[in-house]
C-alpha cells in the first residue's frame, strides 16, 4: 500500500509563514517531513518553528498544491510569490 500525503499530515513552519507575515518561498521534503518557509535565514531552533496540519497552510496558499508531488529529499523554491517553482535535490 502507497502512502498518499494527506491534508492532515504535520507541516513545520517557520513563525513568519505561522503569523502570515511572509508567503510561502521554499517547501522542503528533506528526510520526508513538509517544511515550509519564507525564505529568510532562520536560527535553527524549536522557537523560531511551529507544527501545524498540512491542510491548513495549503489552504491559506493554493499554490502550494503544485508541489503535492514534491519527492522525500527535494525542495522547491519561487523567486517571488507569483514565480514558478524551482524543484531540486535537497543537499544533504
Amino acid at each position: 500500500m502507497t502512502h498518499t500525503a494527506s491534508n492532515h499530515d504535520k507541516a513545520y513552519v517557520c513563525l513568519h509563514v505561522f503569523d502570515s507575515l511572509r508567503p510561502v518561498m521554499l517547501v522542503s521534503r528533506s528526510g520526508g517531513d513538509w517544511v515550509f518557509l519564507c525564505g529568510a535565514d532562520h536560527e535553527d531552533t524549536p522557537a523560531n518553528y511551529r507544527v501545524v496540519g498540512k491542510g491548513h497552510i495549503l489552504d491559506q496558499d493554493p499554490t502550494l498544491r503544485e508541489l503535492a508531488d514534491l519527492a522525500v529529499n527535494w525542495e522547491a523554491e519561487r523567486p517571488s510569490i507569483n514565480g514558478a517553482w524551482v524543484r531540486r535535490p535537497t543537499s544533504e
